[in-house]
């Protein structure tokens, strides 16, 4: 019988980042894990982009002629994966963990394909065992986190998430984002900032955590706070039309109209002073026609 004893996760495994709500992602993503991982075997990486049909039954040849080889099920498990064909799939990752029992790496795998399966609850013992031997995997983490968050148990998907932020060591703002939606859906929505503020120190003012965390003082109602991130955004940028609106928004939840009001028409004269070029995109005219509407 194997030894499992708990493992650390190769770092170059931490290079591969999915988020199962995307599929755009996942469908790339799979072509960079393999990569990495089937080095291990002494495998080609070099796969095939486009249709995952020619590469399927090239592995199916390779496996009548050499079935005994882990590997080939594994990735062959993949590809069904990414081709949303879950039994083939699970019956491929079953063959390849009864070959070589120490690819605990299917675990995790077993859990992604649940969760992309919609069946979150399927997904926890698979990733539970999985991350009982890798211990340092923020991938993992995550993915067991979304499990987590879609099921409802949002304390413990921050938890995972708080994990997989520590695992990563230049930063990961989709796991700060992540996070903080699972803390303001369980209600700590003050310490769902406090992460963004955490993440904004460490990777620098981005944007997306910014937004995120203007949403939350909204609904906070720290409408001041709130405002004020909405300003350092916009001294940063030269297009500010839609930051212009967003303060608008804010204003008037505060109950401020007439401020708000200016702020609408600062942010039409923004949008008029564009060259045609980007005033007449649909997003600019939808943005417009939503100001002057405000403004009537």
């Amino acid at each position: 019988m194997v030894n499992r004893k708990k493992i650390e996760i190769n770092p170059k495994f931490q290079l591969w980042t999915v988020h199962a709500r995307r599929t755009a992602i996942l469908r790339h993503g799979i072509w960079i894990f393999l990569g990495v991982w089937l080095l291990g075997f002494g495998i080609s990486p070099a796969l095939a982009h486009g249709d995952l049909h020619p590469r399927i039954e090239a592995l199916t040849r390779e496996i009548a002629t050499n079935s005994g080889n882990a590997a080939l099920y594994f990735e062959r498990g993949e590809l069904h994966r990414v081709h949303r064909e879950w039994t083939n799939a699970l019956a491929d990752y079953d063959q390849a963990q009864k070959l070589n029992p120490s690819l605990v790496r299917v675990d995790f795998c077993r859990g992604r394909l649940w969760l992309e399966a919609e069946n979150p609850k399927a997904a926890i013992t698979p990733l539970n065992r999985y991350l009982a031997f890798v211990t340092n995997d923020s991938t993992g983490y995550a993915t067991r986190a979304r499990a987590r968050a879609q099921l409802g148990d949002y304390r413990n998907a921050a938890n995972d998430f708080t994990r997989a932020v520590a695992l990563t060591p230049t930063g990961s703002p989709e796991f700060y984002v992540e996070r903080a939606e699972a803390l303001s859906a369980a209600g700590s929505k003050d310490e769902a900032v406090r992460g963004l503020d955490e993440g904004i120190a460490r990777m620098g003012p981005l944007v997306t955590l910014e937004l995120v965390a203007i949403d939350i003082e909204t609904q906070l109602k720290r409408y001041d706070s709130a405002l004020k991130r909405v300003d350092a955004v916009m001294a940063r940028l030269q297009r500010k039309e839609s930051w212009l609106v967003r303060r608008a928004e804010i204003l008037k939840l505060a109950g401020r109209n007439e401020d708000s009001k200016a702020a609408y028409r600062e942010a039409l004269a923004a949008i008029e002073q564009l060259p045609p070029a980007h005033r007449n995109t649909r997003a600019t005219l939808q943005l417009e026609a939503s100001v002057r509407s405000a403004l009537k």
